[in-house]
């Protein structure tokens, strides 16, 4: 009668909570594993069999065997939770399909075009041209072109008529001269003796006349003058004029 009465007051200081805890792990572990939840549970103690197994009436299990007992329920349920945390993930991963790979980016190398620049270095002379691209002609014209053509190179002197140095009017004369025709040393009484000649037909031999100043055309827009102190006896582009015509 003792046993019985010092066990019921055992019984009643047990903490509820910690009778709860033991409950709740035990209906998880059913529920987590099913019917092996059972063959799950360690092993309860030889003392605590006895105390399970004992008849009614024998004494309740003291304090300290409950909380072990509670204890393993604890582990057990710590261990129940891990594995089913990780069977989870594992069926999660195997659920998500994986990410499609990265496209592959395949680098074309640019053409690189290397243009080879012939740099040519050509000195520019100052030279006196003697002679035309354009063929002299025949007779009394080739005579004129000629003997105006063989000036090319010597100085340009004022009032000048040769051999040495010529004037514009000068050359002039001194070639119509070859051929025996005079004519005056100025400009305007020279072009004022000619025929004109209309653009377009103009004929090696002509003179041309501008406003101050005559030459003798050799053909292909070119023309042989007495240009100016400077630049001397020359072959140089038509500058325009009015032509006139002596054969």
């Amino acid at each position: 009668m003792h046993r019985a009465v010092a066990g019921a007051e055992l019984n009643a200081r047990q903490p509820l909570h910690r009778i709860a805890a033991g409950t709740a792990a035990l209906a998880l572990s059913a529920v987590w594993l099913g019917p092996s939840a059972a063959a799950a549970q360690p092993a309860p103690s030889s003392q605590t069999e006895q105390t399970e197994a004992a008849p009614a009436g024998s004494p309740a299990p003291t304090l300290a065997e409950q909380e072990r007992l509670l204890a393993a329920y604890e582990r057990a349920d710590r261990a129940h939770r891990e594995t089913f945390v990780k069977l989870a993930a594992s069926q999660r991963d195997a659920a998500t399909p994986p990410p499609p790979p990265a496209p592959v980016v395949t680098k074309t190398p640019a053409k690189t075009t290397s243009t080879k620049k012939s740099t040519s270095s050509s000195s520019s002379k100052k030279s006196t041209t003697t002679t035309s691209n354009v063929a002299p002609p025949s007779g009394a014209a080739g005579t004129v072109v000629n003997f105006a053509l063989a000036q090319v190179g010597k100085p340009y002197v004022y009032a000048a008529s040769g051999p040495g140095s010529y004037d514009c009017s000068g050359l002039v004369m001194a070639a119509y001269a070859k051929v025996g025709i005079k004519l005056p040393h100025q400009s305007e009484q020279i072009a004022a003796r000619g025929r004109q000649v209309p653009a377009g037909q103009w004929m090696p031999g002509d003179v041309i006349h501008t406003s101050g100043h005559v030459a003798i055309y050799l053909g292909g827009g070119k023309m042989v003058e007495a240009a100016n102190p400077s630049a001397g006896i020359r072959v140089a582009p038509v500058r325009g004029g009015t032509a006139y015509r002596f054969l």
